[in-house]
């Protein structure tokens, strides 16, 4: 049985969860694997094997290292990996600064001062550091335990809802910070949860688990659409590039179309890759080119389907180039303007739409 180089592969992983059903994994080395399915499913069962936490048989490699062999398993601690719980399991007795300065100080892979501000500043933790665990809210606990993970930086981060805690604004500022760390700082990571906006602001690709069987990788527009229980999923994710920083906005381009994100402006550099969420409510549709606007954003589009949501609203899947996202309109909208699958329009949205930058 092959299962050596560069990775994670696991061969016939077996708990009490999944008896008859083996899990297999081949996942690289680097990138941002999302895990997502109903709940009871085995997600966290399947990252605690994968950490060594919860007793398994079967085969676990990382880049060529043995972590289990049948019954026997490597100790936690030996493993470069960590797991990023939901209910965040912080040392307790302890200041949010001992905290992460004890993970800091234990790291195979220690970050560099700067890049420990940066991070406390941007996850809000500054104020928190002198602060005992036991005082934190919810939200904080969680920020905390996931600036613990980022400190101890392995080579293998498993996150469990590492973010369910917070608040939906909060988190959408933290994704974007998330996903920036890991491209920095790269890593294999396998980010469990619920959520769609998650799910496709991080996720390069994504594992499904379901009644304990596990699917995998597919691409994550898949895995959004089951979210989404097998509709079109109200948020889409579009990748895009940025050429420009000017008055407050953000000049991007997609499809050699431009596009402006404003609110946003100095937190990227020139050419860099980036990606956001446009929901479908923030999208309206035109038959003919609207001219100025105040909307600063028009794209030529085509129709690819349409299908009915709740409130008799329609939910347009709509393509610009190998860019596809969603717009909802009223019936009454798409009977005025007599829409078809297949022809050609214009959508426009405002410049603050883009979410997640």
């Amino acid at each position: 049985m092959e299962i050596s180089g560069e990775g994670l592969r696991a061969r016939k992983l077996v708990t009490p969860l999944n008896p008859g059903a083996p899990w297999d994994l081949d996942l690289p080395a680097r990138g941002i694997v999302g895990l997502s399915g109903p709940s009871g499913a085995g997600k966290s069962t399947l990252l605690q094997a994968l950490a060594g936490l919860r007793g398994c048989s079967g085969e676990i490699h990382w880049s060529g290292i043995c972590w289990q062999s049948g019954n026997r398993g490597l100790a936690a601690h030996r493993r470069d990996a960590c797991v990023g719980f939901q209910d965040s399991r912080l040392f307790a007795g302890t200041s949010v600064a001992e905290n992460l300065a004890l993970v800091h100080r234990h790291s195979r892979r220690p970050l560099p001062p700067a890049e420990r501000q940066r991070l406390l500043a941007g996850f809000g933790a500054t104020d928190l550091l002198h602060k005992t665990v036991e005082s934190l809210s919810g939200g904080e606990a969680q920020r905390v335990a996931l600036l613990r993970q980022l400190f101890s930086n392995p080579a293998l981060q498993l996150c469990d809802e590492a973010l369910s805690a917070v608040d939906r604004p909060l988190r959408l500022r933290l994704l974007p910070q998330l996903w920036d760390f890991w491209q920095r700082h790269p890593a294999l990571v396998v980010w469990a949860s619920h959520s769609v906006e998650e799910i496709q602001l991080l996720a390069d690709s994504c594992l499904w688990m379901e009644c304990g069987r596990l699917r995998g990788p597919l691409p994550t527009p898949q895995v959004a659409a089951r979210l989404a229980g097998g509709k079109m999923p109200e948020y889409s994710r579009i990748d895009a590039l940025v050429t420009e920083q000017r008055a407050g906005l953000l000049r991007l381009s997609l499809e050699g179309h431009s596009l402006y994100a404003d609110r946003v402006a100095n937190n990227y550099r020139v050419a860099q890759a980036v990606h956001f969420l446009l929901a479908a409510g923030d999208i309206s549709l035109s038959v003919v080119h609207p001219g100025l606007s105040s909307a600063l954003n028009c794209l030529p589009v085509r129709l690819e389907s349409l299908e009915t949501v709740d409130d008799g609203r329609i939910r347009l899947l709509l393509s610009t180039g190998n860019a596809r996202f969603c717009a909802d309109i009223s019936g009454f909208s798409c009977e005025r303007l007599a829409l078809q699958a297949g022809e050609s329009y214009f959508a426009q949205f405002k410049a603050c739409a883009p979410l997640g930058l």
